[in-house]
């Protein structure tokens, strides 16, 4: 048997899904471990120095037009038993039984949250799930989506929700939030938000209500802006608290724990999420999160949240005040987050998953 991997999302920036795939091939099951049995494709060289097959592409159109172009060229001649992909599409030439991941279907319920060029790179998967032999995707609520805006049949999704890598079980050390505090270049607290600004991430709201808080902290923004998302800094500027906001646009993969642990919460009020690991991160290092209940968050956190309800920033910002200032509430989702994290575990989703795929090659 001889199973392909998509791992073009290894070769760019660390995203979401590159962890995602890092984590499914690092907790490999015993039958894919042989030196043959599993082959990455990617456009570059690895930055790890795993051992790849690197199909150049030099024209334009980027990765989708590697993975429909170059990769699957390159299957039509040196053909894989399965092809797994796990990044929303599939080299729609490659006549090989596929695989493919699709962590949420934000882009076909909600257009209007994407750029043009963002809708144009996920065109394809729609039919891409619709050929593929199997979808994989990480919540119930995503498969429900997945069947309603792509017309794939529910039975023929697999729900895998994604484990979490051990090393967020252990507690964060004291070099770890050192590391994060020079990196941040702020000793106080915070409350912080992680991951992509988009617009379903309701920035505007998070900026709205921090700016009811009155204890002396700050709010710290990290991650890319996606067009059309709103600029934080001009929502700073325009709601008084410029000198109080922390923007970057990324976070070195060392001290992200430090960065989730030395927070005071984690406020994630996005409308749609396929899944969420920013807040199932800050669960296991027992940082409190106030989220919106929307989407998969709830299959994510359980009771392990504050919920918000509603869209006034008065009340949001009382929430995250409470939250930092470490009331009652706080002391409990500090105390239960470690516990819930545990749930998800990486051996049990790699198992589940690349057993999805070998049933696929049959």
């Amino acid at each position: 048997m001889r199973v392909g991997v998509d791992a073009s999302v290894l070769a760019g920036t660390p995203t979401g899904v590159a962890r995602y795939l890092s984590a499914l091939i690092e907790h490999l099951p015993t039958s894919l471990k042989r030196k043959d049995a599993l082959e990455l494709f990617t456009d570059r060289p690895l930055p790890s120095g795993i051992a790849t097959t690197v199909l150049r592409w030099p024209l334009p159109g980027g990765d989708p037009a590697w993975r429909q172009f170059r990769l699957g060229a390159h299957l039509v001649r040196r053909r894989v038993d399965v092809l797994f992909c796990p990044f929303y599409t599939i080299p729609l030439v490659a006549r090989v039984p596929t695989v493919v991941v699709i962590h949420d279907v934000s882009f076909a319920a909600h257009p209007e949250w994407f750029s043009a060029k963002s809708r144009v790179a996920f065109a394809l998967a729609g039919p891409s799930a619709r050929k593929a032999r199997r979808v994989v995707t990480v919540s119930e609520f995503s498969a429900g989506e997945i069947a309603r805006h792509l017309g794939v049949r529910r039975e023929r999704i697999d729900v895998i929700p994604p484990g979490l890598d051990p090393s967020w079980r252990r507690p964060v050390e004291a070099t770890e939030r050192r590391a994060a505090r020079e990196w941040l270049g702020f000793a106080g607290p915070y409350a912080l938000h992680l991951g992509a600004v988009t617009a379903r991430r309701n920035l505007d709201l998070v900026v709205r209500a921090f700016s009811r808080v009155t204890i002396e902290a700050r709010l710290v923004v990290v991650g890319p802006s996606v067009p059309p998302a709103p600029d934080v800094d001009d929502l700073a500027r325009e709601g008084g608290i410029a000198d109080r906001v922390i923007r970057r646009a990324w976070a070195p993969e060392p001290i992200l724990r430090g960065l989730l642990g030395e927070a005071a919460a984690l406020v994630y009020l996005s409308e749609y999420e396929g899944f969420g690991l920013p807040v199932l991160e800050a669960l296991a290092v027992g940082t409190p999160v106030l989220a919106l209940r929307r989407a998969s968050l709830p299959e994510v956190l359980g009771d392990v949240a504050a919920w918000v309800e509603t869209d006034d920033p008065r009340e949001i910002g009382a929430q995250l005040e409470g939250l930092m200032r470490g009331g009652r509430i706080a002391v409990r989702l500090a105390r239960d987050g470690p516990g819930r994290a545990a749930r998800f575990d990486p051996d049990v989703a790699a198992e589940r998953t690349w057993r999805v795929v070998l049933d696929a090659a049959h």
